[in-house]
């Protein structure tokens, strides 16, 4: 798939989320300051990048590609964050050591794995960057909000989405339509979620007439 082709993989080649990424990246220049780790809450529409995101911030921890553990919200019972936070005391690979923790759609949690969260929050070993992705804005209340730095994500500007839907065409070889507006109109009728743009783009320039085929 496309999508996940073209996944960025560091905060540079991410499109449409500058004052996000600017705040992201302070923080994690700063870690371990404080003696203790990083939890961030990325909120934002379907499409908008949140998991690539915290990958993205991962990376830029300096968390070894198998020291990135994400986490269906399905999965987060009391017992799984319980043995979650014991194993976050021990370190990762790399130099620092530094382990990340992603948890997909953290708003379905119950409350009971709420209450078992807040306490991993509050003891988070400094080599540990643990972020949660919803799309839900008002999720949380202020108890369990202060524990993380919160990033709201919006959605990608169509003139971005439609760029980048250009670069990909002429990369991968696709046919070109002649019309010059073709990915504007695309993202103008499909909506912006870039993932199932992307996904969804050789289709639809196939059933395109085109007037040139990228090199």
């Amino acid at each position: 798939m496309l999508a996940e082709k073209w996944r960025p993989q560091t905060f540079d080649a991410v499109i449409g989320q500058p004052k996000v990424i600017k705040r992201m990246a302070w923080h994690i220049g700063r870690a371990g300051e404080n003696g203790s780790g990083l939890a961030f809450l990325l909120t934002g529409p379907s499409g908008s990048g949140k998991t690539t995101l915290a990958f993205c911030a991962a990376r830029a921890f300096g968390v070894d590609e198998y020291h990135i553990q994400k986490i269906e919200s399905a999965e987060c019972s009391v017992d799984r964050l319980r043995d979650l936070a014991n194993h976050a005391y021990f370190y990762g690979g790399g130099a620092k050591g530094r382990k990340c923790y992603i948890i997909d759609e953290i708003h379905t949690l119950g409350q009971r794995s709420l209450d078992r969260l807040l306490s991993l929050l509050e003891e988070l070993p400094a080599h540990v960057l643990l972020i949660g992705t919803t799309t839900v804005d008002n999720w949380t209340d202020g108890t369990l909000l202060s524990r993380w730095n919160r990033f709201d994500l919006s959605k990608v500007p169509s003139a971005d989405v439609a760029a980048h839907l250009e670069h990909v065409a002429v990369a991968e070889g696709l046919p070109i339509p002649s019309d010059p507006q073709w990915a504007a109109k695309m993202v103008k009728y499909n909506g912006l979620n870039i993932r199932d743009l992307l996904n969804q783009l050789p289709d639809k320039l196939l059933d395109m007439e085109p007037e040139t085929v990228a090199a």
